[in-house]
């Protein structure tokens, strides 16, 4: 029986059931006026801190236009997910996920959040011990996990561009709550890393060098710089772990070198020091994943070969250069590279360009001209022509369907 052949209680426990195998998770149950039906949280106040958040007000005013689900966080660093059940027109349910938190929450941050917080006094120190063992989940897994929820209610199926965002207005006496789009970029930046780790793509050094201006790191309580850049970066080095096991680098040598950075990070004592490890750990990753992916029965000299041609995407590349680079004469190096690798030089160098364009239309606000341009294409018509052949739709449709802007 397939899964939308259940009803939807059903449905809903078999995806708490698979997600509590990677750890506890929150569900909560609301009707259309924002009144608790059912949750499998034991702390009920955390309920209270849905509301004093805004976030039930936001939910509700989402809901009154939209379908899609809509991420939510808190000034504490908490966040939620809800979608949403309709009869018709009509909304008849709201399912919430959370709260969640990319990292754990500090002591001194939770206290001080708590006490600028709308809570009574009573409930303050519980509130405290609770909010410290709220669920630990990455930004990608919760992403996964609101989509989940998402077509266990409806059976669509949507993107990470199609979830709304909504976070407390910061500026002082602003009471409307606003939703928002703007972390997609954030988001995008995080994949288009990831994406690199897990295919092993030398040519990472652009996209690394713009993801600090997409994100500040890990914003988690009152915390010092140095302690900050520790966080963010045991994140970014737990993230990468993942990715090159998804890139068939082995667990225990992936969690082996995990661990052994992160050790370096709580060690290190400048924020210079700690960034200059998380480069060192993302350039290791990258390089050991595409390692692994070699094509065993290429020749020394024609990895190399396809190693150069990746390094040098945004390059005019030319068949003497390489060739030169290589060792080889033109001839020699054209026939040898077709015999192992079953490519022409350039049908190759077209492969690898367009791949480079994939990353940039997702990890970039580059228009297709300028993509085409950095590229050295020659005209937008023949990047155009050389993309869809390749990838099997225009650039800009690519864009579009991946992104949804």
């Amino acid at each position: 029986m397939a899964l939308m052949d259940l009803p939807l209680g059903e449905r809903l426990q078999v995806l708490q059931d698979l997600l509590s195998c990677a750890g506890k998770m929150y569900a909560w149950c609301y009707d259309a006026e924002g009144r608790l039906v059912g949750t499998n949280c034991p702390d009920k106040v955390l309920d209270q801190v849905f509301f004093s958040s805004g976030c039930m007000e936001a939910v509700q005013n989402h809901a009154k236009a939209h379908r899609e689900p809509i991420l939510l966080s808190n000034h504490y660093g908490l966040s939620w997910s809800a979608a949403f059940e309709f009869e018709g027109d009509e909304l008849k349910r709201i399912h919430v996920f959370g709260p969640t938190t990319t990292t754990e929450l500090s002591y001194d941050g939770i206290s001080k959040a708590v006490q600028s917080a709308k809570i009574p006094n009573r409930w303050r120190p519980k509130l405290i011990k609770i909010l410290q063992r709220i669920p630990v989940v990455s930004t990608i897994d919760f992403f996964r996990q609101t989509l989940m929820l998402h077509y266990c209610i409806t059976g669509e199926q949507l993107t990470n561009a199609d979830i709304a965002f909504f976070e407390p207005a910061l500026k002082q006496g602003e009471r409307e709550p606003v939703i928002r789009k703007d972390r997609m970029n954030t988001y995008r930046t995080e994949q288009a890393l990831m994406r690199m780790v897990s295919e092993g793509d030398l040519n990472y050094k652009s996209v690394l060098h713009n993801a600090a201006s997409a994100s500040r790191g890990v914003q988690a309580g009152q915390m010092g710089s140095l302690e900050q850049v520790r966080v963010s970066q045991i994140v970014f080095i737990s993230l990468c772990t993942r990715a090159a096991i998804q890139g068939g680098l082995s667990p225990e040598v992936a969690y082996s070198r995990g661990d052994a950075y992160i050790q370096d990070i709580l060690d290190c004592k400048t924020v210079a020091d700690a960034a200059h490890i998380g480069h060192t750990m993302y350039d290791d990753f990258i390089h050991l994943v595409h390692k692994g992916r070699l094509n065993p029965d290429l020749s020394p000299q024609i990895q190399s070969c396809c190693d150069y041609i990746e390094l040098h995407a945004e390059d005019k590349l030319t068949l003497s250069e390489i060739a030169s680079h290589i060792g080889y004469a033109d001839y020699y190096l054209s026939r040898k590279f077709k015999t192992e690798t079953g490519f022409s030089i350039n049908d190759y160098i077209k492969i690898v360009k367009v791949e480079k364009a994939k990353t940039l239309l997702l990890s970039s606000d580059l228009s297709i001209q300028d993509i085409c341009d950095r590229l050295h294409f020659g005209s937008r018509s023949f990047f155009a022509e050389t993309f869809k052949e390749i990838a099997g739709i225009p650039p800009a449709a690519f864009r579009e369907q991946n992104m949804k802007r």
